[in-house]
């Protein structure tokens, strides 16, 4: 039920770590999103040679039974069994940072896992 509250409140996105050499001097260590994925609040990683990685993980409750009001669901959903795989997409990924004030936005076109293309976006896009 939080989650859901948080879905509807905030939005979901994914988190991306881009290692892929990017364009027009923009550095790969800004915090980079996309909507373009499960929006689920995960981490995917494109690798250097352009492969696109997923961390999965397992739940587990580490929630205390004793706590009282919203503090009963903290750790309800703890992330065990972290482990980084292979994704295959054919689809468009469109992410974006901020970066010297500013939004700036990428589009990557992957097909079967392989990035095909990359192009920078407008900035008001």
């Amino acid at each position: 039920m939080l989650l859901l509250f948080v879905q509807s409140v905030m939005g979901m996105y994914d988190d991306l770590r881009v290692l892929y050499p990017l364009p027009d001097g923009i550095p790969n260590d800004l915090e980079w999103q996309t909507k373009s994925l499960e929006c689920a609040l995960d981490n995917y990683e494109i690798r250097e040679d352009g492969t696109l990685w997923h961390e999965l993980y397992d739940t587990e409750d580490h929630s205390d039974p004793n706590a009282e009001g919203l503090l009963k669901f903290a750790g309800m959903w703890a992330r065990v069994n972290e482990r980084w795989v292979q994704d295959f997409p054919t689809k468009e990924i469109i992410f974006w940072a901020k970066w010297n004030g500013k939004w700036i936005n990428f589009s990557a076109y992957y097909f079967q896992g392989v990035l095909k293309e990359l192009h920078r976006l407008p900035d008001d896009a």
